[in-house]
């Protein structure tokens, strides 16, 4: 998970795409040029992909880039690529659990759905009123948990 590489993740309100109005035109246009309609076989749809992603950032110059093309400014990652991420660690004072497989984690007598993504890793709870917690993926907050209802919210 990049979280693991101190990426930070960036949310918009759910309902909202034109908070993300970039990332959001960036699909309408791929989509409109390669999938509309889709091929017959995937590799002569991942054919398509490769070349829009040729012509998108080599060809076509961008607005946003003061019509520049993206491949023009590209500049590597000065940050060296690690073979293995590094562990989550949790301060003391929350609970932690390992969501499972399935993306379940237990909970009391039962368990309780977090999400696919997190399968395998370790998230943090901490308790911030009777019943009620935070649900930590490293120092990321995902969400609050009502353990007497069962149930996640935003």
């Amino acid at each position: 998970m990049v979280i693991r590489l101190g990426i930070r993740i960036e949310r918009i309100v759910p309902g909202h795409p034109e908070q993300n109005g970039a990332h959001e035109r960036m699909h309408r246009t791929l989509k409109a040029e390669t999938a509309h309609p889709p091929d017959q076989t995937m590799d002569r749809q991942q054919k398509r992909f490769n070349e829009f992603r040729d012509v998108y950032n080599n060809e076509r110059p961008h607005e946003a880039l003061g019509q520049k093309r993206p491949a023009t400014i590209y500049r590597p990652s000065p940050r060296p690529y690690t073979e293995s991420l590094p562990p989550i660690e949790y301060a003391g004072h929350l609970e932690t659990r390992k969501v499972g497989h399935n993306g379940m984690m237990r909970w009391k007598n039962g368990l309780i759905f977090t999400s696919k993504t997190l399968r395998g890793e370790w998230v943090g709870l901490e308790e911030i009123d009777d019943g009620v917690w935070s649900l930590y993926y490293g120092p990321v907050l995902l969400a609050r948990f009502d353990e007497r209802e069962m149930k996640f919210y935003g």
